[in-house]
């Protein structure tokens, strides 16, 4: 009996343990299911996040794009600016040079006047070159002037001596007509033809000294105007060679070479040369061409060299900013030389930065 209560009291034990068994095994199996379920939901907000992860990226990488875009295109903006600004000043200067001041000139389809802001406060340079232009135009009204006085006395002899030849064909045809009835009369009148003709070869002859005189004060007159040139190039020289070397001395914020003034100084030494080839040689013009000689030694030794295009042949592949063609009849059928330059060739670190202005005659 005891041992039948302890049968049924293990039984029931066991259909106890095995109805915990199959309760726990069923809330492990449910667990499972919600863990593979909050996995799947992760994996899938993982792969979510993935994806808008690589959409960031591939934004970031085009907004980075466009910043470095923009980027390019505000220092564009910057370098033309200061581009224009540097054209502008040098058209202004250009202009105030050539004109004056209150005067008005053109630049970028706007008008604008040659005066400073201030006046008071042109610089020493413009200034003296101002003073230098009414100086050369004071020497050119005086050059005009002797020209204007010696064409009038040149009309002035030539209508005398048409005068005075109208007057002896008068002369003689009235001598004539008397000498025919009386032949002392053809004596008279040949003493007289005689003395006229003396006295108007000595008057013309007096005429042509005066005019003579004339001329030699023209030519006077036009070697002097070449000395006072020579000495204003050989001043020019000198403010160049100051700027220069402010130039030189003056730091750089950037890494860009301004040629500007070299550029100037390379077309100066070439228009001061060509100016030399047409005159006499003198001291002055020697000084001066010893003055340009140094000066271009300067500007090749910051690596800028000017080119001299005279006499060279020129072809279809040569670079050239301006060329003008010309016939002529000494060249053979296309045969081309460059015969004058206009704006020279100058180049730096044996790179051409201009390439120059030329006439080119050619063969027929």
């Amino acid at each position: 009996m005891k041992l039948k209560k302890i049968g049924l009291v293990f039984l029931s034990l066991c259909a106890g343990f095995n109805q915990t068994i199959h309760s726990t095994t069923n809330a492990t199996l449910d667990s499972t299911n919600k863990f593979e379920q909050n996995l799947n939901a992760v994996k899938s907000y993982i792969e979510k996040v993935n994806k808008t992860v690589s959409v960031l990226k591939d934004s970031i990488e085009v907004i980075s794009a466009d910043v470095n875009e923009i980027k390019l295109d505000l220092e564009k903006t910057i370098i033309l600016r200061i581009r224009q600004q540097y054209s502008f000043n040098e058209a202004f200067l250009k202009a105030r040079l050539e004109l004056g001041k209150n005067k008005e000139f053109e630049w970028s389809g706007n008008r604008y006047s040659t005066n400073y802001p201030d006046e008071s406060k042109v610089p020493p340079l413009v200034l003296e070159i101002e003073i230098i232009k009414d100086n050369l135009k004071e020497k050119s009204k005086e050059l005009d002037e002797s020209i204007i006085r010696a064409n009038n006395q040149i009309a002035t002899l030539d209508n005398y001596i048409k005068k005075v030849k109208d007057d002896n064909n008068n002369n003689i045809n009235s001598l004539t007509k008397t000498i025919s009835d009386i032949t002392l009369y053809w004596i008279i009148a040949i003493l007289i033809l005689l003395i006229t003709l003396v006295a108007v070869f000595f008057f013309l002859k007096s005429k042509v000294s005066e005019q003579q005189d004339s001329l030699s004060s023209v030519k006077d007159t036009q070697v002097k105007l070449e000395n006072e040139s020579n000495q204003l190039d050989t001043k020019l020289i000198q403010i160049l060679e100051q700027k220069l070397e402010i130039a030189q001395q003056k730091p750089t914020h950037t890494n860009e070479v301004d040629h500007s003034l070299p550029l100037k100084l390379g077309e100066e030494i070439h228009r001061m040369r060509k100016r030399l080839k047409i005159m006499e040689e003198s001291q002055g013009t020697k000084v001066l061409n010893m003055r340009i000689e140094s000066l271009e030694e300067k500007i090749n030794d910051m690596g800028y060299g000017i080119v001299d295009l005279v006499g060279r042949s020129f072809d279809d592949g040569m670079e050239l900013d301006k060329a003008q063609f010309i016939p002529d009849d000494n060249l053979k059928s296309g045969e081309r030389i460059i015969t004058r330059v206009i704006k020279p060739r100058i180049t730096f670190n044996d790179e051409i930065i201009q390439h120059g202005d030329v006439i080119i005659s050619q063969g027929d």
